[in-house]
């Protein structure tokens, strides 16, 4: 009698527990698949989440640093690596660009292709600007990573930083 209870009381799922679970599962797979599955925009990705934390972070320090307000971006075609007053920074945290990933800037500042500054209020300048103090509004920043896809980082004259094209 006892093994009889014990037969009772054991239960499973039933056909439509599992019909459901198994169509949930295909649609997850056939919708989250591709992203996870394919390699195109992988690199463009990283560099486009690092430039921006970069940019952020150069951004935070030259409005922070009251002797020395003017933190940047060196751009060149191995690498971007933060930039300030002058000299490269020794250590800092540089963005390896790998070699199906191009970094191109467009701005109306001066020197903008190859290194460019904030200022003291978190805006875009060139390097060669008149003072720290430099009004904001001069000039947008917008990189374009490229390779197996385009992705774009847009510094707005004003300093917002944000992933996207600038937009004219």
């Amino acid at each position: 009698m006892t093994a009889n209870m014990s037969v009772k009381n054991v239960q499973g799922f039933s056909v439509i527990e599992l019909i459901v679970v198994i169509i949930l599962l295909g649609i997850i797979a056939v919708t989250a698949g591709p992203a996870f599955m394919s390699r195109d925009g992988i690199a463009e990705q990283r560099v486009q989440t690092e430039l921006l934390s970069l940019l952020r972070l150069s951004q935070e320090r030259a409005m922070q640093d009251v002797k020395q307000r003017c933190y940047g971006m060196t751009i060149s075609a191995a690498e971007l690596q933060p930039y300030t007053c002058g000299e490269t920074i020794a250590n800092a945290e540089k963005i390896p660009l790998a070699a199906e990933v191009t970094v191109t800037v467009t701005a109306s500042l001066a020197n903008a292709q190859a290194r460019w500054l904030f200022n003291s209020w978190g805006c875009p300048v060139s390097e060669n600007h008149s003072s720290v103090a430099e009004p904001c509004g001069q000039s947008s920043v917008e990189f374009t990573i490229s390779g197996a896809t385009t992705r774009y980082v847009c510094v707005q004259s004003h300093g917002y930083i944000r992933s996207g094209a600038c937009s004219t």
